[in-house]
């Protein structure tokens, strides 16, 4: 397999407001692949980040969401959205047991309820403490038991009802009076994405891109973090289509010292090949100007160079092929086949090749 030039991974400083909202380029990448990258990187973020979110609760004399609550500004449904918008930092660990944690609430102080009111978190750990809950009215209470579990994407209440059923009897509460009711589950941590990408060398045969991901998440997991996560889960799908056991076996880029040998004797002027006037302007004009270029051009694409006859191709070819033979030597050390290279002018071409 042909190897590719090794690509630069970073984050944009110069761009970063926070650990949860910054900027990623990834460089230099073959044409189109940018575009290719980036879409399947922004979907795997949007949809696949594994994270935590209530599922049921269960509300002091509640039967339904439609009702309202004495004591209570807000009806069932306001409290619920404004609960459904606390978000809880994922620790994978305490969930792997039985995927399910419970978050209780009891208070019957007159006021404006938050999320930094909550104390018996189970453990989690809230981040949007400052989060509106509910106004709790003269001689009015609020009870709930919150639950929550592990998952990835948005589902929706109805499918939450079998979820709910799924638990049954896992699912205890204190509370006496009420029924269990499904909301919905927004796992997803990111809240926004995306993806921008442009040319690095517009002006070489060659184009290589620059990918760049913006991404914002809601405090719960860093930027760096779920752009991981998200590599793995592509990566765990590319493995299983190419029968992969171990990525790192995979050599697919050239390390640094193979790509500078390789420059080394590629990216040498076609000035060195001796070419006639003629033929040496013409490619010049067509924007090749290294052996390497001329090496992958075909008899084809060199009949289809402006300016270029038979003769000056069959020039071009033969000189071409002689540098081809001198590089491919097998008595020849590299230092001997760069020397060479400086002499091919003078030394090793005869008076008709002049």
């Amino acid at each position: 397999m042909e190897k590719s030039q090794k690509i630069i991974y970073k984050e944009l400083i110069t761009e970063k407001i926070s650990d949860f909202n910054t900027t990623f380029i990834i460089e230099p990448l073959a044409r189109g692949y940018a575009n290719t990258m980036g879409t399947v990187l922004r979907r795997t973020l949007l949809s696949s980040i594994t994270s935590v979110a209530p599922f049921a609760i269960k509300i002091n004399n509640v039967e339904h969401e439609f009702q309202t609550i004495d004591g209570l500004k807000e009806d069932v449904i306001t409290l619920i959205r404004n609960i459904r918008n606390i978000r809880f930092v994922y620790n994978e660990e305490f969930f792997a047991k039985d995927n399910l944690a419970k978050i209780s609430f009891r208070s019957n102080k007159e006021g404006e309820v938050y999320a930094y009111d909550i104390v018996n978190t189970s453990g989690l750990e809230i981040v949007n403490k400052d989060q509106y809950i509910a106004n709790i009215s003269e001689n009015g209470s609020l009870e709930f038991d919150l639950f929550l579990r592990q998952g990835k994407g948005f589902i929706d209440f109805e499918e939450n009802k079998n979820v709910i059923a799924q638990y049954g009897s896992r699912l205890e509460s204190d509370i006496k009076s009420g029924q269990f009711l499904a909301i919905d589950s927004d796992f997803s941590p990111i809240k926004k994405c995306a993806i921008s990408f442009e040319e690095l060398n517009s002006s070489s045969k060659l184009i290589e891109e620059r990918l760049k991901i913006k991404i914002e998440t809601d405090g719960t997991i860093q930027a760096k973090e779920a752009i991981e996560q998200a590599a793995k889960i592509i990566v765990a799908h590319f493995q299983i289509i190419g029968n992969i056991n171990a990525l790192e076996t995979l050599e697919l880029f050239e390390d640094s010292k193979e790509k500078k040998e390789k420059d080394i004797k590629t990216s040498i002027s076609i000035d060195k090949l001796n070419l006639t006037i003629r033929s040496l302007n013409a490619l010049k004009r067509a924007k090749y100007n290294t052996v390497e270029e001329i090496i992958k051009l075909s008899d084809e694409d060199l009949s289809n160079i402006k300016n270029l006859g038979k003769k000056s191709i069959e020039d071009i070819i033969q000189k071409r092929d002689e540098w081809l033979a001198k590089m491919t030597s097998g008595s020849r050390s590299d230092n001997v086949v760069i020397e060479t290279l400086d002499q091919i002018n003078n030394s090793d071409l005869d008076e008709g090749e002049k």
